[in-house]
């Protein structure tokens, strides 16, 4: 009997991983498009049909769906493949798309036994915005893909990847910030920027250019008006903690120059993949921590950033207790193995979700900012794995 070969023992895992998210994909179909009927997956197949149609897509639509539509024109023209589909079908269809695009992205970025690994951890965060029928996971696949791109040299396809990220939702552009890391930056930002200005003008394929505009300003507003919310961001928890109330764009660009500044202490650093790879999880760690918008479903997209660091990288007692805490929080938020009033007067209010992104955060950047090499505080630690 022949001896059956390594990899295809190592790839076992990974395949079962991908069909435990495809029965999901499955099961929350069931939950959510057949005995349920999903507002957000209303939201974006209605939006189509009033793209089309020259209707706001900005206003309220209750004859339609609950809730506001605040996404690009882009994205609601983008979404016309699920909005003519039966409704099940529809919800299925845009289900697996957001799961199957995360395994595929993960497992590109590192692929093998880390790629598995990830995927098993991210499992109850990819369940939940499934069941929201969110785009989050989506977007956390673009901004990974960006950056394999990147990897390999692909400036149209990392600025394709960027731009229907913020298609989808605008803080993936700052996605474009990993072409800085790269020796053929000039290429990729103006390939970036050509692609940004197809992409807002793209929906002028179904409507006039005079109707458009409308939409832009229509939603320019309604994101003025979303931008005096704070979420699970760092400006809730300053506000909660030092009673700071401050508009949100100060913290924002704070934060912002933080997430960029290792690139100008450490520039030395920007030839090492791993010291690229670890500002990508910082990245995807800071779009929802400085996030005024974020909720529940967009932790996924900082729970990726934290897993695909943690996987990555040397086990040391550090990363393996941010990890621990970023596990023990999603099960306490995500499974009931507490009373819901546990979660209703402690998990919710006090955005509990979002601490161990925070401390995550803050260890990146420090990990970011050591000199390559050098025995810091965090690289002496003991492994515990």
């Amino acid at each position: 009997m022949s001896a059956v070969p390594a990899s295809s023992i190592e790839a076992r895992p990974n395949r079962i991983v991908l069909a435990l998210y495809v029965v999901t994909a499955g099961l929350v179909t069931i939950q959510q498009a057949v005995y349920g009927h999903s507002n957000n997956l209303s939201i974006f197949r209605t939006a189509t049909y009033n793209l089309v149609a020259g209707r706001d897509l900005y206003v309220a639509h209750p004859e339609q769906h609950f809730d506001f539509y605040k996404y690009s024109p882009t994205f609601a023209l983008l979404f016309a493949p699920f909005a003519y589909l039966p409704f099940a079908l529809s919800f299925l269809c845009w289900t697996l798309l957001n799961a199957l695009l995360l395994w595929y992205a993960i497992n590109r970025l590192i692929p093998g036994r880390p790629a598995t690994i990830a995927l098993a951890l991210l499992y109850l965060e990819m369940l939940l915005t499934l069941q929201y029928g969110q785009s989050n996971a989506l977007v956390a696949a673009l901004m990974i893909l960006a950056f394999v791109a990147l990897e390999r040299g692909r400036s149209a396809g990392a600025a394709a990847s960027i731009t229907l990220g913020a298609a989808v939702k605008l803080f993936p552009l700052a996605g474009a910030s990993l072409g800085a890391l790269y020796p053929r930056w000039a290429r990729f930002a103006g390939i970036f920027i050509v692609t940004l200005a197809v992409a807002v003008a793209l929906p002028l394929l179904v409507t006039t250019p005079e109707t458009l505009l409308a939409q832009y300003h229509s939603w320019r507003a309604i994101e003025a008006q979303d931008a005096l919310r704070r979420g699970y961001s760092m400006m809730h928890y300053l506000h909660a903690w030092l009673g700071v109330d401050w508009p949100n764009w100060p913290v924002q660009i704070a934060g912002t120059v933080l997430l960029v500044l290792p690139l100008a202490i450490r520039w030395d650093r920007r030839n090492s993949e791993d010291f690229r790879r670890l500002f990508l999880c910082s990245l995807l760690v800071w779009a929802v921590l400085f996030n005024h918008a974020s909720e529940p479903p967009t932790f996924i997209v900082a729970y990726a950033g934290i897993v695909i660091w943690y996987v990555s990288s040397p086990r040391i007692r550090v990363r393996t207790a941010v990890m621990a805490l970023t596990l023990l929080v999603m099960l306490m938020a995500d499974v009931d193995v507490f009373p819901r009033s546990f979660k209703q007067e402690f998990l919710v209010p006090y955005r509990i979700r979002g601490i161990p992104v925070l401390i995550a955060w803050i260890v990146m950047q420090w990990e970011l900012l050591k000199r390559e090499g050098g025995a810091g505080a965090l690289d002496a630690a003991p492994d515990l794995a």
